[in-house]
């Protein structure tokens, strides 16, 4: 099962795909499922995440898509796929590693292996903006074996 929870503006939006096979099954079949599709504003000083999760046994796990960003001096942003554990660290401002990272990029294509089941978090990031927000036109997948 996915579960995707997208905080914009102070409203949450929650999604719960499930992906996973019947446990009788012994096929195991690919899947894919979007994750972030559309328009989205990050606040200037702030960020967006989407967090989804794995259910154990998935494998094959890969999260690709592409981003635009637009506004402020530098039309960037900074995107990253990251584990619920390092994502905490990072929105604390300790140290975090992240599957994906873009860097500040106007535009880019996001592409991450998983190494397992668990939850993740797909975040736009606009921290290092003091004034401007930022709109990014962006779509994000998933696919994995379950």
């Amino acid at each position: 099962m996915v579960v995707v929870v997208a905080v914009i503006g102070g409203i949450a939006a929650i999604s719960f795909l499930n992906f996973a096979t019947s446990s009788s099954s012994t096929l195991r079949t690919p899947h894919s499922a979007n994750i972030v599709n559309g328009l989205i504003t990050v606040q200037a000083g702030g960020y967006n995440y989407y967090p989804f999760t794995l259910a154990a046994g998935t494998t094959s796990i890969s999260v690709g898509g592409s981003f635009t960003a637009s506004g402020g001096s530098g039309n960037d942003i900074e995107v990253f796929v990251m584990d619920e554990t390092n994502f905490v660290n990072w929105k604390n401002g300790h140290q975090a590693s992240a599957y994906y990272d873009s860097g500040q990029l106007t535009t880019g294509t996001i592409s991450a292996s998983l190494p397992s089941s668990g939850a993740y978090d797909l975040v736009y990031s606009n921290t290092f903006s003091t004034f401007s927000s930022k709109n990014v036109q962006t779509t994000v997948d998933i696919s994995y074996v379950g």
